[in-house]
């Protein structure tokens, strides 16, 4: 069975990539830009300078993702700044990162999506680091590396919005990185949910369509903070004729018995569908609807700390 992920990939020239690096270099040596503070700023900066430099049809494509209902893309070859040590505690200084982040929130902006951070996760931050923190080992964290992520969307635990509502409240639409350094070659992996339903029988659909399930925050969020969501389907319609799921394997729960069964032939079809392994390397932009698309990542040993695995996540609406 053809896959049936719509997965868009580029790749920038060397020139292209000296003239964003020069550019954007320039415009944030005049201050110390953070992240969280200066986030407007950044994006100005970088999608400015990307609507300058990029080739016409890499920009297009970037500026068509949402419109397009594309599942994934990806951009590769961006400028890569003289990096410090991964942050393995999951923190470090944000305006050391500000190349980085000016391209990064740039191509949010270009994309016609705005960053956003949630109170319940990565101490309210806008970026994350995907890193390997010793303090996370044995949890099926962004924070982890011994532990494998099986299928799964982000905060499945919150409930969908709707066009125009505040983000924070609701489960990310898109998920964005940015890759720093990846030496182990750890690959993240993509599939789309269409390839998922099409492998089920129209019962089990409708039970997942159903509000039989719970779903708990992951190991990622403060469990304190936010409790599971209860009286919930897996799969729901998103008014355009697509369907949009809510997962993760080990937060994710039946409470009929009916709903139990159906989540065991979903598990068993998840076993079977298509998937782009993408090992993201340095310079590497990645983003991919999170309504749409169910991600894992497999257990590995990171390299030493210096030089550890470290992507930059941030959520989009």
């Amino acid at each position: 069975m053809t896959s049936l992920l719509q997965f868009a990939r580029h790749r920038i020239d060397d020139s292209v990539r000296d003239l964003l690096d020069k550019e954007i270099s320039e415009r944030v040596s005049e201050s110390r830009l953070d992240s969280d503070l200066d986030d407007a700023i950044l994006a100005g900066i970088g999608a400015y300078a990307l609507s300058r430099h990029l080739p016409g049809d890499v920009l297009q494509s970037i500026q068509v993702f949402t419109a397009a209902a594309r599942h994934a893309l990806v951009l590769s070859n961006l400028p890569a700044q003289d990096f410090p040590d991964t942050p393995v505690t999951g923190f470090g200084d944000e305006p050391e990162l500000a190349v980085t982040n000016a391209l990064h929130l740039g191509l949010i902006r270009l994309i016609g999506c705005t960053p956003f951070a949630v109170s319940y996760e990565n101490d309210g931050h806008l970026i994350r680091n995907v890193v390997p923190n010793p303090a996370a080992c044995g949890t099926t964290s962004s924070w982890g590396a011994d532990s494998e992520f099986f299928w799964h969307s982000d905060n499945p635990h919150q409930p969908f919005g709707k066009p125009g509502s505040d983000p924070r409240l609701y489960a990310p639409p898109y998920l964005t990185f940015y890759a720093i350094r990846n030496e182990e070659e750890v690959p993240t992996e993509i599939a789309a949910l269409d390839d998922v339903v099409v492998r089920l029988d129209e019962d089990t659909r409708q039970i997942l369509r159903t509000a039989e399930f719970e779903v708990g925050a992951p190991d990622s969020n403060d469990g304190e903070a936010i409790g599971p969501l209860r009286h919930t389907a897996v799969l729901e319609p998103d008014g355009t004729g697509r369907h949009r799921a809510r997962y993760d394997r080990g937060t994710t729960r039946g409470v009929t018995v009916r709903a139990r069964a159906a989540l065991d032939r979903w598990s068993d079809a998840l076993t079977t569908i298509p998937a782009a392994e993408l090992v993201l390397d340095t310079g590497d932009f990645m983003i991919f609807d999170n309504h749409r698309v169910l991600h894992r990542r497999k257990a590995f040993a990171p390299r030493p700390d210096a030089t550890a695995r470290w992507l930059r996540r941030c959520y989009a609406a």
